[in-house]
């Protein structure tokens, strides 16, 4: 669609999707934070899988491993974070994340998104853990 085939209605919704995304990513960050489980679980697609470098180790987890090690490790209220970037086209997304003291390690985490009937839900998530790489 050209911007002159776009509708008022197009520019509306055109311009929400980057607070879309960024409000998926902020379930992600708060339930990280609390330690909400539900509410981290909220932020993924069912089907999500999470892969990166854990302690010197590849790992690759489905969403329910993801959320057991977030559980066992507890919430990180002192968690800092930001998007960095993100990219968007149609129904799919790619963002950039930078977390700081996340029970103190910093992650870089590039996420894959989709907008499903429920909205924008994070499809894959790879990350690398600074100080355990």
């Amino acid at each position: 669609m050209t911007p002159q085939e776009m509708t008022p209605e197009d520019e509306t919704a055109s311009f929400a999707i980057p607070q879309a995304i960024a409000e998926a990513l902020q379930r992600y960050i708060d339930g990280a934070r609390t330690g909400s489980i539900d509410l981290l679980r909220s932020a993924f697609t069912p089907e999500a899988r999470v892969s990166g470098s854990y302690s010197g180790k590849p790992v690759s987890w489905t969403l329910q491993e993801f959320c057991d090690a977030v559980a066992k490790g507890g919430a990180a209220p002192s968690l800092e974070a930001r998007v960095i970037s993100m990219e968007y086209s149609g129904d799919a997304a790619m963002a950039h994340l930078e977390a700081l003291n996340w029970r103190g390690t910093r992650y870089t985490d590039f996420f894959v998104l989709v907008r499903g009937r429920d909205g924008w839900r994070v499809d894959s998530k790879v990350f690398f853990a600074h100080l355990r790489a």
